[in-house]
């Protein structure tokens, strides 16, 4: 791999300048105690754009109480971990050294904000006996291929001329076979596990952005060159792997009792051959993740992958914590891709996901589910009937 010009080191000492933030020194005594993780996890996601509605324009009081109101309903509702997205793209809902201020914080990136959004998430999860895991995507830059909308501290414009980044016309990604990549997730992940008192941490189901062999032409050229002999795929599959093994020894050193996950597609041959995801690996062998969550958007009656059966092939291959994750989203839609005979079940039913996690709550191999997501929780049956499971399930 061709030395850069310009060092990581001094990239991350520019972006420091440029983007006007510290990252907080919270000097948290005895984190290791104050971890709270669930014995059975009850959690919801909160994406970046449903987070976004909370903060845009928000005073850091209103801040506050608009995420105590939700955290509280959470709670009274039977959930006991919010998994909030802190990084959905190469930027932060926190003060960081390495990822300028997200736009979804204050409508441009890099711009600026008088108060840190994820510390106090972290402090009112708490008070509402809620765990708090920080959700991030670690490849995914932006989903489009405008650096305009990049400020100048994103590290995607100081490597714009690089092989660090893929291009691609659905949006710009870091490129997982350059080291200098995976420093800056290692860095991005340690920041976040020093400084804040998060209980967990998830990357998303985002890796490899195609299977193209042009994406990544030169650095699959370079590792031949230097006496590498892996084919295309396998050496895609190391490079992803290797990261997330660098991640969780970092979260590891500095508190163990910050658990690590990954919530991969639930397909797991597409996962290693399209997203060059080995989740087979990363659930069975030790040094990878303490949990695996697939994202088992799927009802019953689905033709290509119906629920339990693709829930017990996980449940069957992994040896790591094995969580769910469910679709509420899809309630009261049509499910387009599910086949003639469950294109209706999410439409004709109000009961689909209540139905799932009564289901997961009788396998001791499976740990708990997520729900997707926090904007689905409305005021209607399907919400109604999946609080009812939550509560008179056995878990």
């Amino acid at each position: 791999m061709y030395k850069k010009i310009i060092s990581f080191s001094m990239s991350i000492i520019m972006i420091f300048g440029l983007c006007g933030c510290s990252v907080p020194k919270n000097n948290i005594e005895n984190k290791a105690d104050n971890v709270v993780q669930p014995q059975y996890v009850k959690s919801v996601w909160i994406t970046y754009y449903e987070l976004s509605s909370m903060i845009v324009d928000k005073s850091e009081s209103e801040f506050k109480k608009e995420i105590s109101k939700a955290f509280k309903k959470l709670s009274a509702n039977g959930f006991n971990r919010v998994t909030v997205h802190v990084r959905p793209y190469a930027d932060a809902f926190y003060k960081s050294s390495y990822f300028p201020i997200s736009a979804y914080c204050c409508k441009v990136q890099g711009g600026s904000i008088d108060y840190d959004p994820m510390e106090i998430m972290i402090n009112t999860a708490h008070r509402y006996k809620l765990s708090f895991e920080a959700w991030i995507n670690p490849y995914r830059v932006s989903s489009d291929s405008d650096f305009s909308k990049l400020c100048d501290s994103n590290m995607a414009v100081k490597w714009r001329d690089t092989d660090n980044l893929i291009l691609l016309d659905s949006g710009i990604y870091f490129n997982p076979a350059d080291e200098e990549v995976t420093e800056l997730i290692v860095n991005g992940v340690k920041e976040i596990a020093e400084n804040y008192d998060v209980d967990s941490i998830c990357f998303d189901d985002y890796f490899y952005p195609s299977k193209d062999a042009s994406i990544d032409k030169n650095s699959y050229e370079a590792y031949i060159n230097n006496g590498g002999d892996k084919s295309l795929q396998d050496w895609r599959r190391d490079n992803v792997s290797n990261m997330l093994r660098q991640v969780y020894k970092a979260v590891k050193n500095i508190n163990n009792k910050i658990s690590f996950g990954v919530s991969p597609a639930s397909n797991m041959e597409n996962d290693y051959s399209s997203l060059y995801a080995d989740v087979e690996k990363w659930c069975t062998q030790e040094g990878y993740i303490d949990y695996i969550c697939p994202q088992i958007y799927f009802g019953f009656q689905n033709e290509n992958q119906p629920f339990m059966k693709t829930v017990k092939k996980w449940y069957s291959t992994a040896k790591c914590d094995l969580y769910v994750a469910l679709p509420l989203y899809k309630e009261g839609k049509e499910d387009e891709f599910a086949g003639e005979s469950g294109k209706n079940e999410f439409e004709k039913n109000n009961n689909i996901v209540a139905r799932q996690v009564t289901y997961l709550s009788k396998l001791d191999g499976v740990k708990g589910y997520y729900i997707f997501s926090y904007s689905s929780l409305k005021d209607n049956d399907e919400t109604n009937n999946l609080y009812s499971a939550m509560q008179n399930s056995s878990s």
